[in-house]
């Protein structure tokens, strides 16, 4: 076995699984930014937990409302989360840019996209500086899905997204 580093390791360990977070910035618009540091942290109460970057816009608004969607994304999405990856919300509107069709989910105002095999309403409980990047802890209020969906992963690290199991 050689040495290797966090970005190699996030490549052998492939697929990740990927979410979009779904959260309002401060003049009201959706932004939306995909993250594969993501896991379930606690049946009960139900909680998961993701990390993202300091400076990403989803970041500065979960921390500013303390509420975020967190979503699946369907196969249909491939192209506009690769495009969402790519770019600060807080420099532009993404959506505006690359327009996918959303939905509501009783419960909050936070809209998602309609191709998503599962997403889950959360409340933030914690967020830790955990090196570059902050780990959000959060209480699920709310999850709805859709299994016929065919949820897209993150492989080779970030380099591309597809399906678990490339057709």
């Amino acid at each position: 076995m050689k040495e290797i580093n966090i970005g190699q390791a996030t490549a052998i360990t492939s697929p990740d699984p990927l979410m979009l977070v779904c959260t309002k910035k401060e003049d009201g618009s959706l932004n939306m930014a995909p993250v594969s540091f993501f896991m379930y942290a606690s049946f009960n109460p139900p909680m998961l937990a993701f990390a993202m970057r300091p400076t990403a816009n989803s970041s500065v608004n979960i921390k500013r409302t303390g509420k975020a969607v967190l979503a699946a994304p369907g196969t249909s999405l491939k192209d506009a989360v690769m495009a969402y990856g790519s770019s600060n919300g807080g420099d532009k509107n993404k959506l505006e840019e690359n327009p996918i069709a959303l939905q509501n989910m009783d419960g909050t105002d936070i809209e998602f996209p309609e191709d998503s095999r599962i997403a889950f309403a959360v409340s933030l409980e914690q967020a830790i500086e955990v090196g570059d990047h902050n780990m959000f802890i959060c209480r699920i209020d709310k999850m709805v899905a859709d299994d016929s969906k065919e949820a897209l992963f993150a492989w080779d690290g970030y380099a591309k997204v597809a399906p678990a199991q490339e057709k």
